[in-house]
């Protein structure tokens, strides 16, 4: 009988310990979830200053450069999906439509709504293909 709870005892360890390796494997690293995090407190303000009517260039031009940097750290951040060519050029067309949007910075909030929609755009086709 104490063979038998024993045995159980170990069963159960095993299992939970089993569970909390899954989910630490699962989970990754912090480094792709804090890209991502950034990028999207980034893309939320940017809306947020169209919204409210704030598109002179030293509103916008902040987190432009911002979402542009974060641009680079994009295939490190995901490995596995660094040499996946698909990967590859949604990220290079995310930086052209950064890089558009900092050599000519938005004039008003419709040319600022424009440059928004490019880049939501590269964001969402990588999101598509890769998040699911």
């Amino acid at each position: 009988m104490r063979s038998l709870i024993l045995v159980l005892i170990g069963l159960f360890v095993g299992a939970a310990c089993a569970l909390i390796a899954m989910s630490a494997l699962r989970q990754g690293t912090a480094y792709p979830n804090g890209v991502m995090a950034v990028m999207s407190a980034q893309m939320q303000g940017l809306g947020a200053n169209v919204k409210q009517n704030r598109c002179a260039s030293t509103d916008l031009l902040p987190r432009l450069q911002t979402l542009r940097y974060l641009a680079n750290d994009l295939e490190p951040a995901f490995l596995p999906t660094q040499d996946d060519e698909r990967f590859v050029q949604h990220a290079t067309v995310l930086r052209a439509s950064l890089d558009a949007a900092l050599a000519t910075p938005p004039a008003d909030c419709a040319a600022a709504g424009v440059a928004l929609d490019r880049i939501q755009n590269g964001c969402q086709a990588c999101h598509r293909d890769f998040k699911g």
